[in-house]
């Protein structure tokens, strides 16, 4: 019986949302088919494990993880200048393409997973060339994402990237997105048919919380990448100028706008390396509210990861984004905590009256409760990919 095997830039050791993510919906339905395969970078992230997998001559090590075979193409640590990073991806996407040729007889299904925008690459080659049955799932949008930024490249490969996605999504037996709205826009502004699209929302790859947040505390905090989609000195403004001083940050993160953060060390804004799962949980284990950050040009075009792993930590959402982000009318449609606009500072006040009030916090968190049993559940998730492999191979 031939294989499925499931292609991501990060998984396990690496310990980032969007690889923790893909490992889970892999060992679910590795758990219902017994033919589940990974083929993923060596860490990038976890720099632990990084000599481990770097101090043999091979260019792909065998691991495993949950009973499943892993297959890890030797890399470098994440480099954070974009011509560097671009290059990275590129070499591993070039390393992917080899695996998969010399194995191509022994898997009928591929999932490939969008980060990085290069993805692509592997998605045409498998799809178009080699005719095996290929799931793309798009959790980014580029190069669309990067225009928001400011950060696209010049004219023409800005059009040559869109060409090449687009010819990917079409060639693709299936796609999944996690919102409608960007299912929406990839209909009427890519063309791609509807059909071939599927709305799987995202979820905690993590065990739920034991630990119960103080919610006297006027603290507030926030864990993950501070890269250029977070503009997260944009929310440090905001709160110096207009969260009453009582009140507390505290950041734990890493990535390419890290550094620049320390301008806005203060006595009730604290910046602090990026930590471990287990051992974030623990520091923050009384903080009740986590933030969300968001570029306000960012609206269907990428979401983020940690929104869904906050809510297992038990947190309130607190989110700092375009209102007409994903993020933000989830939010608003599910009852998952407060939006704060940057646009109007003079609603800050009642929010913050709200996320005082104990019948407000009741309500809010007997909603994510809800949310979790019924929409953010990996069980559904796992149904839902499974279904992609039943219904096209």
């Amino acid at each position: 019986m031939k294989k499925t095997l499931f292609h991501s830039l990060t998984f396990p050791p690496d310990t980032i949302s969007t690889g923790m993510i893909v490992s889970e919906v892999a060992k679910g339905i590795n758990t219902e088919l017994q033919n589940v395969e990974v083929l993923a970078s060596s860490p990038q992230y976890n720099l632990k494990s990084v000599e481990s997998f770097n101090n043999n001559d091979v260019n792909i090590s065998i691991g495993s993880y949950e009973n499943i075979k892993v297959h890890y193409i030797k890399s470098k640590p994440r480099k954070f200048s974009n011509s560097s990073r671009f290059f990275q991806w590129i070499e591993f996407n070039f390393k992917s393409i080899l695996f998969i040729y010399k194995n191509r007889n022994h898997y009928d299904n591929i999932f490939i997973f969008s980060y990085p925008p290069t993805m692509n690459l592997v998605c045409i080659f498998t799809s178009r060339i080699l005719k095996i049955n290929t799931v793309y799932s798009l959790w980014e949008l580029y190069p669309e994402i990067a225009e928001k930024l400011n950060e696209e490249p010049n004219k023409i490969l800005k059009l040559f990237f869109k060409y090449i996605d687009n010819y990917a999504l079409k060639n693709v037996s299936k796609v999944v997105v996690n919102s409608d709205d960007l299912k929406n826009y990839l209909i009427n502004k890519r063309k791609i048919t509807s059909n071939k699209i599927n709305v799987i929302n995202h979820f905690s790859p993590y065990v739920k919380s034991n630990y119960e947040p103080n919610f006297e505390l006027n603290n507030i905090f926030y864990a993950g990448n501070t890269g250029r989609p977070q503009n997260l000195s944009a929310f440090l403004r905001y709160f110096k100028k207009y969260f009453p001083t009582e009140w507390k940050l505290d950041i734990y993160g890493a990535g390419q706008e890290f550094k620049n953060l320390s301008e806005f060390s203060s006595d009730n804004i604290r910046i602090n390396s990026y930590l471990e799962r287990k051992e974030l949980e623990n520091v923050t284990k009384e903080i009740p509210f986590a933030l969300i950050c968001l570029d306000y040009q960012i609206t269907f075009e990428g979401f983020p990861g940690k929104t869904f792993d906050y809510l297992n930590m038990n947190k309130v959402l607190l989110n700092f984004s375009n209102p007409n982000s994903v993020v933000s009318k989830l939010i608003d449609k599910y009852g998952l905590g407060f939006n704060i606009d940057l646009e109007h500072p003079e609603s800050l006040l009642g929010k913050l009256e709200s996320m005082k009030n104990t019948s407000e916090i009741n309500k809010v968190l007997k909603n994510i409760k809800c949310f979790q049993q019924s929409v953010s559940n990996k069980e559904v998730a796992f149904k839902s990919y499974l279904e992609l492999i039943s219904s096209s191979s």
